[in-house]
């Protein structure tokens, strides 16, 4: 259903939004009424990035066992941006949400 959504792609749309969330962050405190929906909107994109990342390097390790050696270090740079994608956009969501109007 989803074969057009790759690791290239979530790690290529994952790793721009979460640039363009990361420029925008420190521009945040002074100007919340502005930057509150892009920045939401990037860190957003960014999060469900990563964690179409690492979902589908999981499916692809427990599926895919037999591969050797030379694929461990592509899985751990899958698993490492994953990771910094969520987290960062949890960080900047935290921050986002109370910004939010009620």
């Amino acid at each position: 259903m989803l074969g057009w959504w790759t690791l290239g792609r979530a790690g290529g749309l994952g790793a721009t939004a979460g640039l363009l969330a990361l420029i925008l962050w420190p521009f945040f405190s002074g100007h919340e009424a502005e930057l509150v929906w892009p920045l939401g909107l990037l860190a957003a994109l960014a999060g469900l990035c990563g964690a179409s990342i690492l979902l589908i390097t999981a499916f692809d390790m427990i599926f895919h066992r037999r591969r050797g050696r030379r694929i461990r270090p592509v899985r751990a740079f899958d698993i490492v941006l994953g990771v910094v994608l969520v987290g960062l956009s949890l960080l900047q969501l935290s921050q986002v949400l109370g910004q939010l109007p009620a």
